[in-house]
């Protein structure tokens, strides 16, 4: 899959960072919540390119629990937290993620992106 997977449960972020990505050239794919990406994960048969995901979110699984679901599955896909302060931060360092603290600027997520899934 080339795609980013956005995962984000306030709508108005969703559409933000989903926007901002593909004026940046980027094939995006946006969930509102944890559930639903990883069974579009599970479903395509491909890791995605990119894992932006928030940790707090309604569902069944949250977005720690997503970023082990598919370090287990593909330890390869780079996987960016965005996200303010939460009490699991500590799990998230064995997993290798990358973080982008809430409040961020576009340009910021825009150079992550970059750097760990170079446009197209």
């Amino acid at each position: 899959m080339d795609s980013i997977l956005v995962v984000e449960d306030e709508p108005l972020i969703l559409e933000l960072i989903t926007e901002a990505l593909e004026m940046y050239g980027y094939r995006v794919r946006a969930f509102e919540s944890a559930d639903f990406a990883w069974q579009f994960i599970q479903q395509s048969g491909y890791p995605p390119r990119l894992l932006i995901t928030d940790l707090r979110m309604p569902g069944h699984i949250d977005g720690l629990e997503l970023a082990k679901r598919l370090r287990d599955a593909d330890a390869e896909v780079p996987i960016v937290v965005a996200s303010g302060f939460h009490p699991a931060a500590r799990e998230l360092h064995s997993l290798n993620v990358h973080w982008l603290i809430k409040p961020f600027e576009i340009e910021q997520l825009h150079t992550i992106c970059r750097k760990l899934a170079p446009p197209p």
